[in-house]
């Protein structure tokens, strides 16, 4: 009896629906001088933050640097919102937080993974190469 419980528990827990996040946007921006300071122009001190506003600058208020892209998402205060804490480097660009946050640009790749268009995750490059 123990055995067939077992198997149904088993059963049902491989057959519960997962969600898998897809590629949802993918884009290259330069990360200046501008994106490392808030609207009220306080030192941003992280990274997320600096790429948060780089969009904020990009879509709301029209700051743009050679190199920077739009993208499908982040056009709205909401959906920028969801960029906090879901950043992701990547392997071989662990120094760009760092970098960036010592006031230096630096030109990324970022991807945007989510759920049913919803943002979940951000991974981050070097964009050159």
């Amino acid at each position: 009896m123990k055995r067939i419980l077992a198997m149904i528990f088993g059963a049902c827990l491989t057959a519960s629906p997962s969600v898998a996040q897809e590629l949802i946007a993918e884009y290259y921006t330069s990360l200046g001088v501008e994106d490392m300071r808030n609207s009220q122009g306080q030192r941003l001190g992280d990274f997320c933050a600096v790429v948060q506003q780089d969009r904020a600058n990009f879509h709301r208020f029209g700051i743009r640097h050679d190199g920077d892209q739009s993208d499908p998402v982040f056009a709205s205060r909401e959906m920028r919102a969801r960029i906090a804490g879901r950043c992701r480097i990547m392997p071989g660009s662990e120094y760009l937080p760092e970098w960036v946050l010592t006031g230096r640009s630096r030109y990324i790749w970022v991807r945007v993974y989510g759920i049913g268009g919803q943002p979940t995750e951000l991974l981050i490059s070097e964009g050159a190469g």
